[in-house]
């Protein structure tokens, strides 16, 4: 917790020396960031210690595409040098080809080796199945396809095993993709470091003392302030929207 913390400080003091933008590790980006935004927005009474219980976003935050999910961000603030880049896209167009290959490739039910699997499975194939529909069967992995000659040997194991995942729990992974994307469109909007949320008069006196005293950067953050209630979130909504009509009509004036 305390490494995470000095990585982020000093990437930051950095580019605030050179007067660019900090970076601000997402929740849903990484577990760095769920660390930083629960010790900034919420009141903890005891030491912290970074479980994967802490994140609403832990289907998407897994060891398999640690590298899918922070690469991008190493190579934005130099961290990555060319080799390294390389190999990372290679591997993604390599999981991706390897999914659209599962997706299209079907084996009918009388053919030998569909014949194989219905046997020593016990479950029936109707008419034909994809190779990706035989992954997601409960107890059936990349493995098992290659074992009916069915696998891409041109593949490393964590490459098989990045496409297999990412299959296999399509249907959970696409449903907290979703509501990751539902939340953001409100969650990512800034606020203002000169805020004064104490003028705001339809805000709750709890929620303008610990929206003064924590300074959220965002929406998402503001909402996950101990004492901010759903109704604070949508009255702030509501001033910003009038104060940013006001702004325009002051501007066109």
């Amino acid at each position: 917790e305390a490494a995470a913390q000095g990585l982020v400080a000093g990437i930051n003091a950095v580019r605030f020396v050179k007067h660019q933008q900090m970076i601000v590790f997402s929740r849903e980006q990484s577990y760095i960031g769920t660390l930083i935004d629960d010790l900034c927005t919420k009141d903890l009474r005891e030491p912290y210690r970074v479980l994967t219980s802490r994140s609403e976003y832990r289907l998407l935050l897994r060891s398999d595409n640690a590298d899918e999910r922070l690469t991008p961000l190493g190579r934005e603030i130099g961290l990555i040098d060319h080799r390294r880049w390389e190999l990372f896209e290679r591997k993604q167009e390599n999981i991706i080809a390897e999914k659209e290959r599962l997706y299209a490739t079907r084996i009918k039910e009388n053919d030998p080796v569909g014949m194989a699997i219905i046997n020593d499975t016990k479950q029936k194939i109707k008419g034909s199945i994809t190779l990706a529909d035989l992954l997601r069967r409960p107890g059936f992995h990349y493995v098992n396809l290659e074992r009916y000659n069915l696998g891409n040997s041109k593949l490393n194991q964590v490459e098989k095993e990045g496409a297999e995942i990412e299959i296999k729990y399509s249907g959970y992974l696409q449903r907290q993709q979703n509501q990751i994307d539902q939340v953001s469109r409100q969650s990512n909007r800034t606020l203002s470091e000169d805020l004064n949320y104490l003028k705001i008069e339809t805000l709750s006196m709890e929620a303008r003392e610990k929206l003064m005293k924590v300074k959220p950067l965002t929406i998402g953050q503001a909402s996950r302030i101990g004492g901010v209630n759903p109704s604070d979130i949508n009255a702030l909504l509501i001033y910003l929207e009038v104060r940013n009509r006001q702004q325009t009509v002051t501007l066109n004036s």
